[in-house]
């Protein structure tokens, strides 16, 4: 991947191939959806734990213990 930078003024942008751009933002979109998809998980664990039965972490240890 080659770029290059230029200045105008006091800012500074950079340039490169339109390919590596969109690799770029592809890999950036793939990370959004996994963000995504995490945050449903940890939504879902949530709303799990806050429904009745089931059974703590600390009652399957005593559980397995025996």
């Amino acid at each position: 991947m080659t770029v290059q930078t230029l200045k105008i003024g006091k800012r500074e942008f950079v340039l490169l191939l339109k390919r590596d751009f969109e690799r770029i933002a592809a890999l950036a979109r793939r990370q959004n959806e996994q963000d995504r998809q995490d945050a449903g998980d940890v939504a879902e664990s949530r709303r799990r734990m806050k429904e009745p039965g089931g059974h703590t972490l600390a009652e399957m240890r005593e559980t397995l213990r025996r």
